[in-house]
């Protein structure tokens, strides 16, 4: 069953790091070490922003060629139409399928504040970005393979599809967690009180990991327990 945060369980997953609630999610064990997750390819553009959640709105892009004769594709009031019927707070999950990709640019700062006033809160792609200095400033997350001076020949021609963003399969509705690190999506199978519990159980136990490394008495053995806690196994013979 796909998760159904409310406003107040957002805000509070917003507060952890990516990596640490990937951290978390392995211990539930309901995926591969490697699985959910964007590869090195997708920049988080402002990473002063913090970590951004919310659920995936899907789309795909093409812009390197002029629209030809009879192609199909979709207006912007066609997209503008489908994101804003999906819940507030969403996040924009976009595939572009030129090759090479960000030849053509769909996020600059008109649609940036567009897309936020239909209740955006960030961009997801595998495509290019630009104008930054007029996004930062809106709050409007830009996470993306590249950056580009010109929009191209861009338009939309699906939405609502399953996309591929920097190795990641998103589909419609996943929900995404986001911060300088990259993209995950958190598995349904996972309760988000549950994972908030676990979360914090593993800050604490790598907090004592850090206090005690700076122990007069240290040692490896208690080292050993106590980074084993940290990662949520156990020690050979314990």
């Amino acid at each position: 069953m796909a998760h159904s945060p409310d406003a107040s369980t957002l805000q509070a997953l917003r507060g952890y790091r990516t990596p640490l609630l990937y951290d978390a999610i392995e211990r539930f064990a309901v995926r591969g070490k490697t699985e959910g997750y964007t590869d090195g390819s997708i920049r988080c553009v402002f990473p002063q922003l913090g970590s951004f959640v919310g659920h995936a709105v899907t789309a795909k892009i093409i812009g390197e060629f002029p629209l030809a004769e009879g192609e199909a594709h979709l207006t912007y009031r066609d997209v503008w139409e489908h994101v804003a019927a999906q819940p507030a707070g969403s996040i924009m999950v976009v595939q572009d399928l030129d090759t090479p990709t960000g030849r053509a640019c769909a996020w600059g700062d008109v649609a940036a504040t567009v897309f936020q006033r239909l209740g955006c809160v960030g961009v997801l792609t595998n495509g290019s970005v630009r104008d930054l200095p007029d996004i930062l400033p809106l709050g409007f997350g830009l996470f993306a393979g590249s950056v580009s001076v010109g929009h191209g020949n861009i338009r939309f021609v699906t939405v609502g599809t399953p996309v591929r963003v920097g190795g990641l399969l998103v589909n419609p509705g996943d929900l995404l967690h986001m911060d300088e690190h990259g993209a995950m999506i958190i598995p349904p199978e996972v309760p988000l009180d549950e994972l908030r519990r676990v979360a914090d159980e593993i800050i604490a136990a790598e907090a004592g990991v850090k206090r005690y490394c700076a122990r007069a008495d240290f040692d490896f053995t208690q080292l050993d327990h106590m980074h084993a806690a940290s990662m949520g196994e156990r020690v050979d013979g314990a």
